[in-house]
């Protein structure tokens, strides 16, 4: 059950003196000029952010990430996750940030949190992202009494933009950080405050038990960015300049009512195992199995912890329908909670896309607007414009057609590397598609996927092999790649 209490409430609870209430008060996460003419409060923006992960955690995160962050955490996963989703933000508590909109920093000064001359210019910023790590590293050091998680938790705060800084770039500009007992007071209070309104004792209950692999660390770091891009949309997430207003339980009212609207949801949620060892194959995909199609699929259930199964046969063995039917298997028995099939090309994922919208229809009809068609052309693509669209299905074999460029896809181009302020430090921001989103019933699509670099975190997709390829690369938002395949099967056909 989420806490009722407004954040002044928490606050007075925990014997914070009056200035320093006022204080945390007044930090704001979100300026009227970007966030809908509408101020948000930071404490506001940190709660919103944890209550749509507590949502993702219910309908969206796999169940074999569930357990991995339960192990991590001694058992607290949801918790846990919603409090290092939440806590992304903390370093815009610091006069680099607070500084950056003259409306805003008023009553953020008239509350006696100061500041001189600060560095000016895109490159000698102090990002809010670095200074979250700043602010948090030696807290995490000494409550936690562990400096290896310490290690590897300060990273997911510090590079929820899409890059990681290294340990030598944690050096803050004099006077960009805070100065005085006063901005220390209120950093503190700012975490303090919301790890205490999100269920935990205190910072040092937060402590995790394990530690995740490299991978998952940056699967988990993706997920962090998906909460807080949804967390950030001022239509659905109306500022509140009031701390009386905030609480966490009308965070979570807030993010179930935005996860609804948008239509977001995971994927097959708890796979079932299939009765018959065959059954994926003989009902599901109605054909009688073959030698090389039985053996892919008994090694499927054999396999004791997942990993790589190769099937090669001559052309015309069913091996794409025996990858199917193993992806199905792989899932039930590892909770895994969706599927990315790799194609070496735009022509060859387009009939693929066709085939795995027959497959996922025998699920659940209503997954059929869950796939995610992964290449530059897909406009042209019939069945991918009319599901999304929302158009009656074509009658014919949903061959690809040359026409005028859908709705749907006058959307795929869009950057959404950034929110509200952080256009500052030259990333840029997107509107929402609520408007879109509201046109269709509650089975449709949901078009927040579409942006660019979401793509992969559909339930279930089809595209071409370098979207799998990329999750290798150095590159801005890796961790989105990551955070999209760490719940699927991945099926890499023709390669």
């Amino acid at each position: 059950m989420e806490d009722e209490r407004s954040v002044v409430e928490v606050m007075r609870s925990m014997g914070l003196a009056d200035e320093v209430v006022t204080r945390v008060s007044r930090l704001w996460g979100k300026s009227a000029a970007r966030n809908g003419g509408r101020t948000h409060l930071l404490l506001g923006h940190l709660l919103d952010t944890a209550a749509v992960a507590g949502v993702m955690w219910d309908q969206y995160v796999s169940a074999a990430f569930r357990r991995r962050l339960d192990e991590v955490s001694g058992g607290r996963g949801r918790s846990w996750f919603m409090w290092v989703c939440g806590i992304h933000d903390c370093g815009k508590a610091c006069p680099a940030f607070q500084a950056m909109d003259a409306a805003e920093a008023v009553p953020v000064l008239a509350a006696g949190l100061t500041w001189g001359r600060l560095p000016a210019g895109r490159g000698k910023r102090w990002r809010h992202d670095v200074a979250g790590a700043v602010l948090l590293l030696p807290r995490l050091v000494a409550e936690w009494g562990d400096e290896e998680a310490a290690g590897w938790v300060w990273p997911l705060v510090a590079g929820h933009h899409g890059t990681f800084p290294s340990a030598a770039a944690l050096d803050p500009p004099r006077g960009a950080q805070g100065r005085g007992a006063a901005w220390e007071e209120a950093q503190r209070a700012v975490v303090d405050v919301f790890t205490c309104a999100v269920g935990f004792d205190g910072l040092a209950d937060v402590r995790p038990v394990g530690s995740l692999r490299k991978a998952e660390q940056l699967a988990l770091s993706g997920l962090i960015v998906m909460a807080d891009w949804i967390a950030s949309d001022s239509s659905h997430f109306l500022g509140l300049s009031d701390a009386n207003l905030v609480s966490f339980a009308s965070a979570r009212r807030r993010a179930e009512a935005a996860w609804e609207r948008l239509r977001l949801r995971g994927g097959w949620r708890d796979l079932a195992l299939p009765e018959d060892p065959l059954e994926p194959l003989i009902r599901r995909l109605g054909v009688q199995p073959r030698a090389s199609q039985r053996e892919l699929v008994e090694r499927a259930w054999s396999m004791p912890v997942p990993g790589l199964l190769v099937a090669e046969a001559p052309m015309g063995e069913g091996k794409t329908k025996a990858a199917l039917a193993a992806a199905e298997i792989l899932a039930a028995r590892f909770g895994l909670d969706g599927v990315f099939v790799a194609m070496p090309t735009q022509a060859t994922s387009d009939p693929m896309y066709e085939q795995v919208l027959q497959w996922v229809r025998s699920f659940d009809p209503a997954l059929e607007s869950q796939v995610a068609l992964l290449h530059g052309r897909r406009r042209f693509n019939v069945w991918w414009r009319t599901i999304w669209d929302g158009k009656p299905r074509p009658g014919g074999d949903g061959h690809c057609e040359h026409g005028s460029r859908s709705d749907a896809a006058d959307v795929v181009d869009d950057d959404f590397g950034a929110i509200d302020e952080d256009a500052d430090y030259g990333m840029v921001s997107d509107e929402p598609l609520t408007d879109r989103a509201a046109g269709l019933g509650a089975d449709g699509p949901a078009y927040w996927f579409l942006g660019d670099k979401r793509g992969l975190l559909t339930a279930f997709a089809v595209g071409t092999v370098d979207h799998l390829l990329h999750a290798a690369t150095r590159t801005r938002h890796v961790m989105l790649r990551f955070a999209g395949l760490a719940g699927k099967v991945v099926v890499v056909d023709e390669v």
